[in-house]
């Protein structure tokens, strides 16, 4: 009989906004241990080896990503090495020491033609090489038996300050011009509701396998945008553009909208966009300035 899930927990890429948010929440509750590039390089796999087995988690939650779009397709080895190599030898031991495995992927494994929320039972098209080793990375994590693959949409509210909404929010205190897009939709991750939702899962005994895990409903970058704006107080610095792909940058998906219907079913229901982005923008923003 295995041991229980949450009784000695591994995080990679534990210096990450969704690493870090694991091991905060974890600490003093269960064992819990964070690993990041600089205590364990996840790309030598008898160094994960001997490091994994000597732990011998009962859990591994693994947060670690090459995450830069763009680079990726000028170094598309080192982010197949990351996204999906290292994955495998995860999901490996993961089956060896009996242990669960949970994987974050990315709506980049969409094309972005569906105006409709994307569901898990449609076909996954990558459009870049990030896109590619991140859906490689979810086949090769099918490997552990016992595991979960969570696809994460526009992931913020972690402590790194490095997204796009941490982005508008610097424009506004700065008074500068945001350009959003119109038309590109999107079900955000919030950090908080995706470290609930991974424990609930997990906890719950939730049937194994792919979980949509972004907002229950979608909104455009722009939408996003004008909440921001205007809970600083700067709603005329918006600009709606239309969605036109970058010369010299990799392909993004225009549509990123998902369904997290079977996720609501197994965990419950993550928070709306606007109540996500509300509760980020509470600890954000001076007392007052956030929308309720």
């Amino acid at each position: 009989m295995p041991e229980a899930p949450l009784a000695r927990v591994l995080v990679t890429g534990s210096d990450g906004q969704l690493g870090t948010a694991f091991v905060d929440h974890l600490a003093g509750r269960t064992q819990v241990t964070g690993v990041d590039v600089g205590t364990l390089d996840l790309t030598s796999p008898p160094r994960v080896r001997a490091f994994v087995r000597a732990y011998r988690p009962t859990l591994v939650l693994n947060c670690a990503a090459f995450n830069d779009v763009d680079g990726a397709e000028r170094q598309a080895l080192a982010a197949y090495r990351v996204n999906a190599e290292a994955v495998w030898t995860l999901a490996s031991l993961a089956r060896e020491l009996d242990a669960v495995l949970v994987h974050y992927s990315s709506e980049f494994v969409y094309d972005g033609g569906l105006e409709r929320p994307y569901t898990e039972n449609d076909d996954p098209a990558p459009q870049s090489v990030y896109g590619m080793t991140k859906l490689t990375g979810e086949r090769f994590a099918a490997a552990a038996g016992r595991g979960y693959v969570l696809r994460l949409s526009s992931l913020y509210g972690g402590h790194t300050g490095r997204t796009t909404i941490d982005w508008i929010l610097r424009q506004a205190s700065a008074g500068q011009r945001v350009t959003a897009f119109g038309d590109r939709t999107v079900s955000p991750s919030y950090v908080p509701d995706v470290v609930k939702a991974t424990l609930d899962l997990v906890s719950g005994s939730a049937p194994f396998g792919l979980y949509n895990c972004g907002s229950p409903d979608w909104c455009t970058w722009a939408d996003l945008a004008a909440r921001i704006l205007d809970a600083c107080g700067r709603p005329d610095l918006l600009d709606r553009v239309p969605f036109v792909p970058a010369p010299n940058r990799a392909a993004r998906p225009k549509h990123c909208a998902m369904s997290s219907a079977r996720l609501s079913a197994a965990a419950g229901t993550p928070r709306t966009w606007a109540d996500a982005l509300a509760d980020y923008l509470s600890r954000r923003l001076p007392p007052g300035a956030a929308p309720a």
